[in-house]
């Protein structure tokens, strides 16, 4: 009895002592890997430079749908296809600013899209003067949405 009591004291501690160690260890780590205040305000700032590039998605398909009733309307001279109150002579301004509209959005993405790449690269490197570089940019995509990606 004496035997198992020490083989189980033997083997049943430095378990426990391992079990102890591995906790402490991976509650350090987790510590270490809690991000900067900037890598999460980028990551923020990609998720609604992607909102905003799925919104005006949106609007051109709206606008597009739009284009093509006019312009089937246009062609059938029929002002029932129109959901809207337009004269059938005011129709080609319409198309016409409906679809510079279209071309402004899609500028848009482009741009919303090269900010959110740019971001994603800066944040992928590992250097201490990316930080700097990204908070930099941040201010300016920031800047850039409240003027100009309403």
């Amino acid at each position: 009895m004496s035997v198992a009591l020490y083989l189980g004291l033997g083997i049943g501690v430095p378990v426990f002592l391992l079990v102890i160690f591995l906790i402490i260890y991976f509650t350090q780590n987790r510590r270490k890997k809690a991000k900067s205040p900037i890598l999460k305000r980028a990551d923020d700032t990609i998720v609604i430079v992607t909102q905003r590039i799925h919104t005006m998605n949106q609007r051109i398909k709206k606008l597009d749908e739009g284009v093509t009733k006019l312009v089937i309307a246009k062609e059938k001279n029929g002002p029932s296809l129109i959901d809207e109150n337009i004269e059938m002579g005011n129709v080609q301004t319409k198309i016409d600013q409906n679809k510079k509209e279209i071309e402004d959005f899609i500028a848009d993405i482009k741009d919303l899209r090269d900010y959110r790449t740019e971001i994603e690269n800066i944040i992928k490197r590992k250097e201490e003067n990316s930080l700097e570089e990204l908070e930099k940019l941040l201010g300016a995509v920031k800047e850039k949405l409240q003027y100009r990606f309403i």
